[in-house]
């Protein structure tokens, strides 16, 4: 009877942290890594700009190199853009970008990772002098005016648009898009 009071204790010691941990990251979807469903929806709103992208799009995954989460997103970004990822007319493809390089990417997109920071100033400065969108799910960065567009899959589908941001890089979307999305 003992034996199986500790073992119960035991298993509710271990388990209680997991379980924690997992109700953490799903109720924390800022603190998750982007996902092919963010890159999906993210491509998919491409396709509703009104001079649309198609072929091979260069995505210029911008990370500073010492921040370790921005660094593991832009490493999980390029690993699941490796090989391309397809999404109708256009098939994205990754580029390590430094954000002390980001003047000098030869990219058609710019994706912004987790831990960039006010250094995302100079992201806006390109994605405005270059005329191409920059894309997130730091949705805080797209709250500031720092990238045009936000995504998220989790737990919902959410993309932002802020308003100021896309007006000032050229970007604008369709109008029946337009009424399908949250704008800032």
């Amino acid at each position: 009877m003992m034996r199986r009071l500790i073992g119960t204790i035991c298993m509710i010691a271990i388990a209680t942290p997991l379980l924690l941990c997992a109700l953490l990251g799903a109720l924390s979807p800022a603190c998750a890594g982007v996902t092919h469903n963010d890159l999906v929806i993210a491509a998919r709103a491409l396709s509703f700009l009104e001079n649309p992208p198609t072929g091979d799009v260069r995505v210029g995954i911008v990370c500073a190199p010492g921040d370790p989460r921005s660094n593991a997103e832009a490493t999980s970004l390029r690993d699941i853009l490796r090989g391309g990822l397809r999404a109708g007319n256009l098939v994205l493809r990754p580029v390590m970008v430094r954000i002390d390089e980001v003047e000098r990417a030869k990219v058609d997109l710019l994706f912004l990772t987790h831990g960039v920071g006010a250094a995302a100033a100079r992201v806006a400065a390109v994605s405005d002098a270059k005329r191409i969108p920059c894309v997130t799910t730091d949705i805080a960065q797209v709250k500031r005016g720092t990238c045009v567009v936000g995504v998220r899959s989790e737990p919902r589908v959410e993309i932002l648009v802020n308003r100021a941001a896309a007006g000032a890089s050229g970007t604008t979307f369709s109008t029946a898009f337009r009424m399908l999305i949250t704008e800032i």
